[in-house]
């Protein structure tokens, strides 16, 4: 169950990151006037980067608060 919750949150923190941040700010940047795709529409890409990390440290602060973090790096 342990490698369940693992996987989930990668799965999760996957989708938010595509889904909640790459497209809409892709979308958002490119009807703007005069934009280019290494100045505006770039920028999606490091966001959504930012989004994950954010969500993977969450993710370890809370395996940690819960006691489990020493659990999954035992099992793999």
């Amino acid at each position: 169950m342990q490698i369940t919750l693992l996987f989930t949150s990668v799965m999760i923190q996957g989708i938010l990151g595509a889904f909640c941040v790459r497209v809409p700010v892709s979308y958002i940047m490119s009807i703007q006037p005069n934009i280019s795709l290494f100045h505006h529409i770039g920028l999606a890409t490091p966001m959504s980067s930012i989004l994950q990390l954010i969500l993977c440290v969450g993710f370890m602060l809370w395996l940690r608060k819960k006691g489990m973090l020493n659990d999954f790096s035992n099992t793999l």
